[in-house]
């Protein structure tokens, strides 16, 4: 047994403060998803087709709620780490240098709209003991991330697992 694992494992069901994506959802930045992802939805390019939905507005893709939280890359801005973080890092001081998303899946509640400012927190769910896997010996860690626009509207849960590992041993 790895010496961070029993580390880990006391911060399971942990949870970060909530930390506000650095941005407000524009029509800008809808836009520039659509247009990466090729993405031509009308209730997210065609304001006179979005009012006359449900949402009586635009609307911005689901899947860019999790790039709403991201902080910049630069300059680069010092932040408490998530329990999800501090995982990461007790492995890493433990040899396990090697990581990998695994799996991801969303389930969401609400829709976002311009002028949205999205908010993140994020609660260790779950980690292994040592497994071994083609890329060595590794834990698979779980975090639960919560997604909520300004007025504390429920837009989204996210699973996110990863393996940090040791490659090749």
């Amino acid at each position: 047994m790895s010496k961070a694992y029993a580390k880990v494992k006391m911060l399971l069901g942990k949870e970060s403060k909530t930390d506000p994506g650095p941005d407000k959802i524009c029509k800008a930045t809808i836009r520039h998803w659509c247009e990466a992802m090729q993405d031509a939805n009308p209730l997210y390019l065609d304001e006179d087709y979005a009012k006359k939905s449900r949402h009586k507005g635009i609307v911005a893709p689901p899947m860019m709620v999790q790039s709403c939280t991201m902080s910049p890359i630069w300059p680069v801005v010092k932040k408490t780490a998530s329990p999800l973080g501090k995982a990461v890092q007790l492995f890493k001081e433990d040899g396990y240098f090697g990581i990998v998303a695994t799996t991801t899946s969303f389930k969401f509640f609400a829709s976002m709209k311009p002028g949205d400012r999205i908010s993140q927190k994020v609660k260790l769910s779950s980690v292994t003991p040592e497994k071994k896997t083609q890329l060595g010996k590794g834990h698979f860690v779980t975090a639960e991330q919560s997604y909520v626009n300004q007025k504390g509207k429920n837009i989204a849960i996210q699973m996110f697992t990863i393996l940090i590992f040791k490659p090749g041993k």
